[in-house]
């Protein structure tokens, strides 16, 4: 109460907070007096070294807690690629058969590095929850974890797509058809 007092005169806290504040002390006061008695509370408050003083506190407060045991953090990155390699292995021969070659499969050299650079091959891409499905020559369908299981798909980067159009040379000028088959670029 005195910190509170100096703090009111000195503006910190206003005058209404500190009178609420009052109140509420003088009713715990009242209480304290009737249950233990003024002289025991006043010896109490004359005895007391505010600086030392600590507020009393369950034991299991007071104890040092042993501290949980928090597993060290792995690279889940080779356990990934282990299981896509695992995944492709069971689909290279119908992928060789139907125009992939090994490269467009496992290439993965530089990967960690740079995840999306071209070249990389299809075990690259492929996550540690998800599935393979269809196996063509234009792509090979990646499924990924339930219950959405969402099918994205990994384009034969050697096989012509019907998305993409070849720039002929004629001369030294170049021409580029635009999906729209018009003459601009």
């Amino acid at each position: 109460m005195h910190a509170a007092k100096a703090a009111a005169d000195a503006g910190r806290v206003s005058q209404e907070a500190f009178d609420e504040l009052r109140q509420q002390f003088n009713a715990i006061q009242v209480r304290a007096v009737e249950a233990f008695g003024e002289k025991t509370l006043r010896d109490a408050f004359q005895s007391l070294n505010a600086e030392a003083y600590r507020p009393p506190m369950p034991e299991e407060f007071e104890k040092p807690k042993p501290m949980a045991h928090v597993p060290a953090r792995t690279n889940a990155e080779p356990e990934r690629l282990a299981w896509a390699r695992t995944l492709v292995d069971g689909i290279r021969d119908q992928a060789l058969a139907a125009g992939w070659t090994m490269e467009s499969l496992y290439f993965c050299e530089g990967y960690e590095c740079r995840p999306h650079v071209a070249g990389c091959g299809l075990v690259c891409y492929i996550g540690a929850a998800e599935r393979i499905g269809e196996v063509a020559r234009q792509s090979i369908e990646v499924i990924g974890p339930a219950p959405k299981e969402i099918q994205t798909r990994f384009y034969n980067p050697d096989v012509a797509q019907p998305w993409v159009r070849r720039i002929e040379t004629i001369g030294s000028d170049s021409v580029r058809l635009c999906p729209c088959q018009c003459s601009g670029p």
